[in-house]
């Protein structure tokens, strides 16, 4: 069997050898798959872990107070050590502790009586080496010192306190501290009796402090004093346990002991050295609350801490306190090598069940550490990083399979008479899959040997030198690992798999000649296309990648953990539809070639409705090129397109470097604003008032955000081409630079505003008044009295309180009972007069005349209407109000303030270009006049339901209907780069309450980290290389197995008497058609998948998240590699081939068929 095997792969050694090279380059590259990911998980470890301070680069914990006795010490020390080894497992590598004793006076044992007071704490490390630096005299006390006990101290506070090595201090006890320890013993002592006699008059006893309280014992009680009496026993226990007291004999002896038999003596104590901190040593970061407190008051002596020998300090210091709570850390030190190792092992679970267990030991205790922020931060980004890792993988596998596929096809082309021979000589079935089975194991065991020394290899260069990183290294064990055995003979079945289908799908059929006509037509006809199977495959392949997008859509937006192999789904159904849209697509191409091919010269004709015959065949050309093509697009697009997507949505969501957004009602003041512009860096500030409502009156219009900004934030806004129809520029062209402030001048020397008027019917709590804006931008509205019937009379105010010169900006007419209901009426307006102290006419305004007067709109919508006679102005007012407000305003805009509407406000609205609408907003109906249209505009990241107007029109209306000034309450800033991290220290502390938002640190904790783009960066120069090695390969095999099958044909043509030329002219033709129609379809299909996946992908990253699409951005100069590559092959090589097919016996090739 072994010797036939051989001879076979020896008659097929052209086809067999680019079908091993293939599988071994694809082997190679989907092996280096885990590897590579696991160098990539191993550098973000190590970049988050730069990051972190070393006293949370481990972890520390602090129990809260516990009594000063060894044994409980010891208990808690070895609990400790128990839950570290068992839960952080090979993470743990050692445990430390400290104690920080109460206070104690101190003095020297000769004392200095020019020394104030100073208090005296005592610290045990189990670790003093680790610590702190002994930089001092640390000898042995000599025989004659041996009754001192041996303490050091920080050189610092030595240095503070005049003390040096060698001095004798003497330490009060807490009997001789003033009797206040002693004191606090004693009525502590009093109250627990107390509180046990309260026990036993309710028939309890102390026994049941320890074993529990049940609620009949407490009977007498109501329900809330029996709970409450239940909850004081159990604070009750909980404080015993402090003094080391945890049941009946301990609690008598507690109570029972005579502290002043044990509280009688001072400590004597000698420094035997001094330290130093350790530089960036790890003690907990409480280095400095250990060893150098501040001064308890401003005239105080600064305390001293002395380091004593835990023995001494449990024997000396543990009779003396009695018990007395001291504080207690424990820090453990962790391996952080085997985060960047060890990737596979979960230790952020590792770092939660350690976390969980000790809040179950200890319920008080505190953990801090940040490596678990650190590993769940890592695992965040190795799931983001990890996608278009993987989707490049399914990419690779998709195509491979391809090769495989068209390879295993070519191959039993060639096979069939032979096969068909063994089963004549009585070979079974089960012995045929023996044949394929044994080949490919021979074929496949130098792959499983050379696939993971090749990754190894690759990777190493690539990681060195093209991304100039540590490298992963050579050893043995990094190379043959378990799971590239796996992979390897998962690929290798597969492949045995293909191949055995492939013969079965073409078994059956007769095969009496090479001619390409023949296998074209038994292709056509195969089981795979006949019953419809590729539309059943891609129906159900669109329906998996549409289930698998809502399943990450879903996931982002319900924050749930999304399966990592879920984007390698998406890219292979996405691949597989498009496979078999391509299958269906070539023979209509072909077939509209062969039409056109009518009307052109013989040979071209003849190529035409080759092509056309034998479609299927060409298919494999086909699809070779298409889907290196699209791969080739897609993989060149990730790097660059989430970079582009990355900058793109921050600047989006920030609309420049900064945006302000203030959470008061009232705005920002100007004094702010002033203050900001005046600040080195600040190019340009720019304003902006972000307001919600909808359209309409009733308030069940669209929705939208309506957008008042200034034409410093037009300038200074971030945008894109695609935003709108036309350049920004032009767009926002009617903005204005400079502030527009209509209204009727009202000089300095006006004292009296007097209105000409009259209504038609008499009316009750009608008044007219006049809106006056000062020069201070103070907004007031004066009553110039009740409107009469009675025609013509003049309504008259005095001007108290306006800052001229001032402006009248609107007439209204307020009735107070009203709310948006109001008598409708005519009102008729003759004149405005300004008069001046000495009731003068300082000016005139007729109404029928001069300025431009709007309607204001009203809960009824447009129900005021304007007309003028020769009379004056006629002021029709229809049932609705605003609040009681109805009238007319100055303004160069009659039908409405000009906005911008987004294309998606004008769908949902059913508006249009140039109508008029009213948008309900602050109590206030604004009109408006859609005058041009937008796509998307930066800052509106929530939703795309926008409108955008000139911030100084809208203010001019808001002021005038609510009688107030109106203040920006965003501001947009653009800054010097260089002044970036000045600028935010400023803005967060001058705008505490307001939501800042940073572009430079929205990109910051971006997940397109820096490790990121050298992650895919690199992925996708190793996938660009194995796609051309694997195009190379593929349109060779196919080019030979082409003209092995066409021969006959060759040899026919040759002998009707077709010239060399016009064979030339049928090889590029046809293989010309068939390459340019993978071209054209590979780069439209590429760009589409590309958009899709890439979006996909970027909304993973929560903190970019906008609502606009993202950029595609291909790198072009690895697509132009590839397409020069193919068009070099389809040169060569049909020129080749081209040459071999015109040296052809005739008579050889007649004689092969016969």
């Amino acid at each position: 069997m072994i010797n036939y095997i051989f001879y076979r792969a020896k008659s097929q050694w052209k086809i067999l050898s680019l079908l091993w090279l293939s599988f071994l380059i694809a082997n190679t590259f989907i092996i280096s798959g885990p590897s590579y990911l696991s160098w990539v998980k191993g550098m973000i470890y190590k970049d988050a872990l730069s990051q972190v301070p070393a006293t949370t680069k481990n972890i520390s914990i602090t129990t809260g107070n516990q009594p000063l006795i060894k044994d409980s010490f010891e208990e808690n020390d070895s609990i400790i050590l128990n839950l570290a080894n068992s839960d952080l497992g090979d993470l743990f590598i050692d445990q430390n502790s400290a104690l920080k004793s109460t206070e104690y006076y101190w003095g020297k044992l000769e004392p200095d009586k020019s020394r104030t007071a100073s208090l005296l704490t005592f610290v045990t490390l189990s670790n003093n080496e680790k610590f702190i630096n002994l930089t001092g005299d640390t000898s042995t006390v000599s025989d004659s010192d041996k009754k001192y006990i041996s303490v050091l101290a920080p050189q610092q506070r030595l240095d503070d306190l005049g003390l040096k090595v060698g001095d004798i201090l003497r330490a009060d006890s807490i009997k001789g501290s003033g009797g206040n320890f002693d004191s606090g013993l004693k009525e502590t002592k009093e109250n627990i009796n107390n509180f046990i006699t309260q026990i036993e008059s309710i028939g309890g006893s102390v026994e049941d402090i320890f074993k529990g309280v049940s609620t009949e014992m407490v009977g007498d009680l109501d329900a809330i004093a029996s709970k409450a009496f239940i909850e004081r026993i159990e604070d009750f226990k909980e404080g015993l346990s402090t003094f080391g007291v945890n049941n009946i004999e301990e609690l008598n002896q507690f109570l029972n002991d005579d502290s002043n038999d044990i509280l009688t003596s001072d400590l004597e104590l000698r420094i035997s050295g001094y330290f130093n901190e350790i530089p960036e040593n790890e003690l907990f970061g409480y280095y400095e609350e250990l060893f150098l407190p501040p001064s308890p008051c401003m005239t105080c002596q600064l305390p001293l801490v002395l380091v004593m020998d835990q023995e001494d300090y449990f024997n000396f210091l543990q009779p003396l306190t009695k018990g007395l709570p001291v504080r207690a850390w424990w820090y453990l030190d962790i391996a952080h090598e085997n985060l960047t190792k060890n990737i596979d092992n979960d230790y952020l679970q590792n770092l939660q069940n350690f976390e969980k267990n000790m809040l179950i030991s200890f319920p008080q205790a505190t953990v801090l550490t940040q490596l678990d922020r650190i590993a769940e931060k890592t695992n965040d980004e190795m799931n983001f990083v990890r996608a278009p890792v993987l989707m490049i993988f399914s990419l690779l596998v998709v195509f491979s399979s391809t090769l495989l596929a068209m390879f295993s096809f070519l191959i039993n082309q060639e096979r069939k008479e032979e096969i068909n021979y063994l089963f004549l000589r009585g070979i079974s079935k089960f012995g045929v899959i023996k044949y394929f089975l044994y080949e490919w194991v021979i074929f496949g065991i130098p792959i499983m040997i050379l696939a993971p020394i090749l990754s190894n290899i690759v990777l190493n260069f690539v990681i060195s030198s093209y991304l100039n990183q540590d490298s992963i290294g050579t050893n043995w064990s990094s190379i043959f690992k378990p799971e590239s055995l796996v992979i390897s003979v998962t690929f290798l079945l597969i492949a045995c798999l293909f191949s055995f289908i492939i013969y079965l799908a073409f078994n059956n059929q007769i095969i009496n000649s090479k001619r390409l006509f023949v296998i074209g037509s038994s292709v056509k006809n195969n089981i795979f296309t006949k019953y419809f199977l590729d539309i059943f495959i891609a129906i159900g392949a669109i329906l998996i990648f549409f289930e698998l997008r809502m399943r990450v859509i879903s996931s982002v937006a319900e924050n749930l953990i999304l399966n990592q192999y879920t984007f390698f789904l998406l890219t292979l159904v996405l691949m597989i539809f498009l496979t078999m849209v391509l299958i269906r697509l070539l023979p209509i191409l072909l077939k509209i070639l062969s039409i056109a091919g009518t009307v052109t010269y013989t040979p071209l004709y003849l190529s035409s409705k080759k092509l056309s015959k034998n479609s299927s065949w060409y298919l494999w050309l086909f699809l070779i090129v298409t889907l290196g093509i699209a791969s080739f697009i897609v993989i060149s697009s990730i790097q660059s397109s989430l970079e582009k997507s990355k900058r793109d949505k921050s600047s989006f969501i920030t609309i420049s470097d900064f945006r302000i957004s203030e959470s008061s009602p009232f705005g920002i003041e100007e004094e702010y604003i002033s203050n900001l512009i005046a600040q080195d860096g600040i190019n340009v500030v720019g304003r902006m008032n972000r307001i919600s409502g909808n359209s309409g009156t009733t308030g069940a219009g669209t929705n939208a955000q309506l957008l008042g900004i200034d034409k410093n934030l037009v300038d200074i806004a971030w945008t894109r081409q695609d935003f709108f129809y036309e350049p920004k520029e032009q767009l926002f062209s009617s903005w204005q630079q400079n502030l527009y402030d209509p209204g009727i001048l009202i000089e300095d020397n006006t004292s009296t505003i007097s209105i000409k008027n009259h209504s038609d019917k008499d009316l009750e709590d009608s008044f007219l008044w006049a809106i006056v804006k000062g020069s201070d931008e103070r907004i007031t509205a004066v009553s110039l009295g009740p409107i009469e019937s009675k025609k013509w009379t003049t309504n008259s105010v005095q001007l108290k309180n306006i800052k001229f010169p001032a402006r009248l900006v609107a007439v209204e007419v307020y009735q107070p009972s009203s709310e948006d209901n109001s008598v409708p009426f005519t009102l008729y307006l003759d004149s405005i007069s300004f008069l001046n102290n000495e009731s003068e006419v300082v000016n005139q305004i007729f109404f029928k005349d001069e300025f431009n007067w709007a309607p204001m709109p009203t809960s009824e919508g447009f129900d005021t209407s304007i007309e003028l006679d020769d009379q004056g102005l006629i002021l029709k007012l229809g049932s609705g109000s605003t609040k009681g407000i109805r009238g007319i305003y100055v303004s160069d805009y009659f039908e409405g303030i000009p906005v911008i509407a987004s294309d998606e406000f004008i769908s949902k609205s059913g508006k249009g270009i140039e109508d008029q609408i009213i948008f309900n907003a602050t109590g206030s109906y604004i009109p408006m006049k859609i005058v041009k249209s937008a796509k998307y505009f930066p800052g509106t990241s929530d939703n795309n339901d926008f409108i955008l107007v000139d911030l100084q029109l809208l203010k001019n209306y808001l002021e005038l209907t609510k009688l107030q000034s109106f203040r920006p309450n965003e501001l947009v800033v653009d800054i010097q780069s260089e002044y970036q991290e000045k600028i935010s220290e400023y803005v967060i502390e001058n705008f505490p309450l307001s939501s800042i938002k940073d572009k430079s640190m929205i990109e910051e904790k971006s997940l397109v980290t820096p490790i990121a783009v050298i992650s895919w960066k690199g992925i996708s120069i190793v996938a660009l290389g194995a796609f051309l090695s694997l195009i190379f390969i593929g349109l060779v095999g196919f080019y030979i197995a082409n003209e092995i099958q066409s021969s006959f044909d060759n040899a026919i043509n040759e002998a009707i008497g077709f010239a060399p030329l016009s064979k030339f002219v049928m090889s590029y033709f046809e293989y010309g058609a068939v390459i340019f129609s993978g071209v054209v379809s590979g780069g439209v299909s590429g760009l589409i998948i590309s958009r899709i996946l890439n979006q996909l992908v970027m909304s993973l990253d929560e903190s970019t998240i906008t609502n606009f699409p993202e950029t595609l951005v291909i790198s072009w100069g690895y697509v132009f590699y590839a397409l020069l590559l193919l068009g070099l092959l389809y040169i060569f090589c049909s020129f080749i081939f081209s040459l071999i097919s015109t040296r052809a016996n005739i008579a050889e090739e007649l004689k092969k068929v016969n």
